[in-house]
This record gives structure tokens, C-alpha cells and sequence, in this order.
């Protein structure tokens, strides 16, 4: 038992240790990360009428912009080393079929996670920049005028919380595949945990959605039609393997 409680210990000393590593090596690099994450956004923003800049209202607000920004950052880090220190220290007590289980399911996630890392900040950020400020291009001509002013600490806001929404969806998804991928053919197992699954669409809508009923509706009537879809494709997908080869 103190064996484990030292290497226990070990473990939580050396995770603290490259939070704190990761948090000093970002405030050193802090401009150039807030450069790549405005990046995806200053082709559509920047014209030669308008030039891409933010305002602040606040003498310290571009200085907590900079730290809320390593602390995201570093706290991503060290969510990964985490899940992987947790499962490196469990293992030892895991059967084999147990073991390749969950060391095929992180890797899985961490596989989407840094695909949906990609695609949000070069495909999803652009287009919802390039979505809403459409509104800005098409009352430019009528009698009605937009001029959008973006503020420092609203836009990391966004960014973030958009961050997390696109994260999750993905996680989320990867879970249900690699789920169905390892549930066996009988419908008992997936008719018995339905009902759990629409509570936590319930909840993760309610989380991620604006406060309002009908954003939560939609949401998790999306999600509840992704996951009958992915059943529906994986049961017709057995009964295609079941099916019996007819002779000539």
C-alpha cells in the first residue's frame, strides 16, 4: 500500500510541476499564442477599409486576457497528462482485455480531440466569424448601420466557450461509436441504457445551449436523432453479417 501511495504521490508532484512549466512557458510565448488564435479569423475581418483590431475599456483587461489565456491553455495540458496518469496507474490492476479496452478508447478520444482541435480553429471559428458578420455587409447599404468593434475579453469568451461546445460534441460522438463498436448484438444492452443516455443529452444541452427552452429542445432533439441513427445503422448492420449466404 505505500508503494502505491508514493508513486501516487509522485505522480501528482510531476502533473503539478509541468502545469506549472506549461503556465510559465506560455505567459513567455503569450503573445504569439494570442496571435494563432486570432489568426483564423483576420482574412475575413481585415480589409483595406477596415483594419482587424480589438478595444478594451479596462487598463488591466489586455493583462487578463493574457492570463486567463495560459491558464486555459496550460489547464488543457494538463487534462491530457491527467487522463493519462490515471490510466498508466490503474493498469496495473486492470485485466489485459480490460487494459487494451480503455488504452483503445484514449487513444481514440485523444486522436478526435486533436482532429476537432483542428477543424474548430480553422474551419469552425472562420465560419462563424464569417456567419455573423454577414448581418454587418447586409445592412451596410440601408438606412440602418452596423459597425462591429470586437472587445479583447468577449472575443476569448467566445472563443472559449465555442471551444468547449466543439470539443464535446466530438468526445461525445467518438464515445457512441467506439460504444457501439464493442456492444454485442443483442438490443437488451442498448434498450436498457436509452433512457440514461437521453438524460445526459437532457443535461449537456441545458450546459452548452443559450437559456432559453427552445435552444435546449433542439439540442437535445439533435442529439437524440443522432443516437437512434447510429443505433439503426448498427443493428442493420449486424443483420447484413447474420444474414445467411444463399448457395448456387
Amino acid at each position: 500500500m505505500k508503494k502505491y501511495l508514493i508513486e501516487l504521490k509522485a505522480r501528482i508532484i510531476f502533473i503539478f510541476a509541468s502545469w506549472l512549466a506549461a503556465l510559465v512557458i506560455s505567459y513567455f510565448y503569450k503573445e504569439t499564442l494570442l496571435f494563432l488564435m486570432l489568426q483564423p479569423d483576420r482574412s475575413i475581418v481585415t480589409s483595406e477599409n477596415n483594419p482587424f483590431y480589438f478595444i478594451f475599456t479596462n487598463v488591466t483587461e489586455v493583462f487578463s486576457v493574457y492570463i486567463k489565456l495560459i491558464f486555459w491553455l496550460s489547464g488543457q495540458i494538463m487534462l491530457i497528462q491527467l487522463l493519462y496518469h490515471i490510466f498508466t496507474f490503474l493498469s496495473f490492476a486492470l485485466f489485459r482485455l480490460e487494459y487494451n479496452f480503455f488504452k483503445k478508447l484514449l487513444q481514440i478520444l485523444l486522436t478526435v480531440f486533436l482532429i476537432s482541435a483542428v477543424i474548430y480553429s480553422y474551419l469552425l471559428v472562420p465560419l462563424t466569424w464569417e456567419f455573423f458578420l454577414s448581418f454587418q455587409r447586409l445592412t451596410s447599404g440601408n438606412f440602418i448601420s452596423f459597425n462591429f468593434e470586437a472587445k479583447l475579453s468577449e472575443y476569448l469568451n467566445f472563443y472559449v466557450s465555442l471551444y468547449y461546445t466543439c470539443i464535446i460534441n466530438f468526445q461525445l460522438f467518438a464515445i457512441f461509436m467506439f460504444f457501439f463498436s464493442y456492444v454485442n448484438s443483442s438490443t437488451s444492452i442498448i434498450k436498457r441504457f436509452r433512457k440514461l443516455y437521453y438524460y445526459i443529452f437532457v443535461i449537456f444541452s441545458t450546459l452548452v445551449s443559450p437559456p432559453d427552452v427552445i435552444s435546449q429542445v433542439l439540442i437535445s432533439l439533435l442529439l437524440i436523432l443522432t443516437y437512434e441513427l447510429l443505433i439503426f445503422g448498427f443493428i442493420f448492420k449486424n443483420l447484413l453479417i447474420r444474414q445467411p449466404v444463399e448457395a448456387y
